[in-house]
């Protein structure tokens, strides 16, 4: 008897204009699998997921859709024995390139090639996160771009421009590894991942699978070290800005003294006084195409 395999897809993800045409193809590639495919369709989609799972058991979960499906789906996954496929589908699909996955090939290569990692999950004040979380500059322009009427990167770029000249400056409170401190940041960055969805790599040297998250500070304070930034992202080294510091542990506990915006996955959260992070006990097994 062959495998069975779920395919969760996200029908508005990315306004493909040939999803029904990419499912197709993508059905027949997983060859030894037999596939059943459902739509998220937003309403109550984690209870319809969860008694999917229950109901069968999957040798094989396939995600079509942007970092926020795949968290939506990884939710219910986490404790099952169920590998994981991402099939970026999506707007922003930085958790997937985070794993050498950026195109729908890219994912039957993955699955081809059998190559797994078993991926870290963060706990951010009880939910999950798999990729990266934030307060300051990112989250604002996250909720900036939320409240807009304009969607694309065009719209991103000129709510960021428009960001840059906002001089919010935070402070937090840390305790990490036994230490106490207090710093001051534009924007605080907690990465499982090494990017962001949109391609901008701020955590180079982070690993999903090595126990541990970074905590990043960064604090540019004019236009040139901003500048300075942008090039670190192409660079993808950071270590000759002084303004940029980076802690690495698998508990933290974060004061947000300033109430500044924060988000988990790209989900925009209330803001809390008190942020607790660390890595869950559990793992979730992703196809990856990363170098082993």
């Amino acid at each position: 008897m062959g495998q069975s395999a779920l395919f969760i897809v996200n029908p508005t993800a990315g306004n493909l204009e040939n999803q029904k045409e990419l499912i197709d193809q993508i059905c027949q590639r997983v060859s030894g699998y037999s596939v059943s495919v459902w739509h998220t369709t937003g309403n109550d989609d984690e209870a319809s997921i969860q008694q999917l799972l229950k109901k069968d058991n999957f040798d094989l979960v396939m995600v079509g859709g942007g970092d926020g499906t795949i968290k939506l789906v990884a939710s219910q996954l986490y404790g099952l024995p169920t590998p994981f496929l991402p099939i970026p589908f999506g707007s922003a699909n930085g958790l997937s390139a985070c794993l050498g996955i950026e195109t729908w090939e890219d994912s039957m290569r993955a699955l081809q090639s059998g190559k797994t990692i078993q991926m870290d999950v963060l706990d951010v004040n009880g939910e999950i996160c798999l990729h990266v979380c934030d307060f300051g500059f990112n989250a604002a322009l996250i909720k900036k771009f939320e409240e807009s009427d304009e969607r694309g990167m065009g719209s991103y770029f000129k709510n960021s421009v428009a960001q840059l000249f906002e001089d919010n400056k935070y402070s937090f409170s840390l305790e990490l590894n036994g230490e106490k401190k207090q710093v001051n940041a534009k924007m605080l960055v907690i990465a499982n991942g090494d990017r962001y969805g949109t391609g901008a790599k701020i955590n180079p040297m982070g690993k999903m699978d090595d126990g541990k998250f970074e905590i990043i500070v960064l604090n540019p304070d004019s236009l040139r070290e901003w500048m300075a930034l942008t090039g670190g992202f192409f660079k993808e080294d950071f270590s000759d800005l002084d303004f940029v510091q980076t802690f690495s542990g698998d508990k933290v506990t974060i004061g947000n003294l300033e109430n500044a915006e924060f988000h988990i996955d790209g989900e925009m959260k209330k803001q809390e006084a008190m942020v607790h992070i660390q890595i869950k006990k559990m793992k979730i097994e992703f196809y990856s195409n990363l170098a082993t």
